[in-house]
């Protein structure tokens, strides 16, 4: 038997793709869960047989990936925000860029049989779901494309582990501040939920099993939200085609926060439709956000130590 509140995952940076370095020292993460596994593409003969049966099936692909939930923490995932982003911290600042970045994830899980050992070498986050809903935490999931998967009951030789940090999860009542939308005077939301794929990829190659690695693609960076409707402002941005910007502070009143900022963006669907009687009506809207020239980004992460 192993027990689910056993499990530990960690990771490290790594400088070779789809290569764990040598005496790694792990970070351990905070995590909700997992749902990483491999994948293995097999192809079926297809052979006439008088007798019915298909005479062979054959494996022609591996690779792995999956999401890892998790509760937003102020310097829990700032490695693989690097990841997301394609790019290096710079002053406490994050902009999207084209330097991929992959690393080595590791999940522990205490059996019976004693310790088990699943890796992922070339682990490249594709992808990040962010959601903050009133009286609730902000809670998100990475989507990551790996090389494929080892299972050991062997730690790596040399292999330490650092401890995940004690910072409190965030939440989206008291530690959201100052969000902002160009247009739109003092905007009352009830959700907003956020979406950005790296629009990765594996890529096969006839010679191996193994995908020879994994492309990114263009940043597309989308997102929800919920408003209490109160004037037009949210809708106008939608109906008139106008260009705007979402700015929002997550974490502490003076440090250990994020801020999240897309400065250029437009609303690509917007409606105010009635619930039925005794409830709030709510404007329901959707948008993209675009590259800014000013800002030389789509998106600009801002951390305050």
């Amino acid at each position: 038997m192993t027990d689910s509140s056993s499990m530990r995952m960690a990771y490290i940076a790594e400088t070779v793709y789809g290569v764990t370095p040598a005496t790694p020292v792990f970070k351990t993460m905070r995590v909700t869960g997992e749902s990483i596994k491999p994948n293995k593409k097999y192809v079926s003969s297809d052979e006439i047989r008088a007798d019915g049966n298909i005479p062979d099936l054959t494996l022609v692909g591996s690779e792995a990936g999956g999401s890892i939930p998790f509760e937003l923490s102020y310097g829990s995932y700032d490695d693989l925000f690097e990841g997301l982003f394609r790019n290096t911290w710079a002053a406490n600042v994050l902009k999207n860029g084209v330097t991929p970045k992959s690393y080595t994830l590791e999940k522990l899980m205490v059996a019976e049989s004693g310790n088990q050992f699943h890796r992922y070498p070339g682990t490249r986050v594709a992808g990040l779901s962010l959601s903050l809903k009133s009286q609730d935490k902000v809670t998100g999931s990475f989507d990551v494309l790996c090389k494929g998967m080892t299972a050991t009951q062997t730690i790596v030789t040399g292999a330490t582990y650092t401890a995940a940090n004690g910072n409190p999860v965030i939440n989206a009542a008291n530690n959201v501040a100052n969000l902002a939308i160009t247009g739109v005077t003092s905007p009352q939301i009830m959700s907003l939920n956020l979406k950005i794929s790296n629009n990765a990829a594996q890529q096969p190659v006839v010679g191996q099993v193994d995908s020879k690695g994994i492309r990114h693609g263009s940043m597309m960076i989308t997102g929800d939200l919920e408003a209490y409707f109160v004037d037009k402002d949210l809708l106008d941005l939608y109906l008139n085609d106008t260009l705007s910007s979402l700015s929002l502070d997550m974490g502490g009143v003076s440090g250990l926060k994020y801020n999240l900022n897309l400065p250029k963006l437009k609303f690509t669907d917007g409606s105010v439709p009635n619930p039925g009687k005794d409830q709030d009506v709510m404007a329901k809207m959707s948008f993209q956000a675009i590259y800014d020239s000013t800002s030389g980004a789509t998106a600009v992460l801002t951390r305050t130590p």
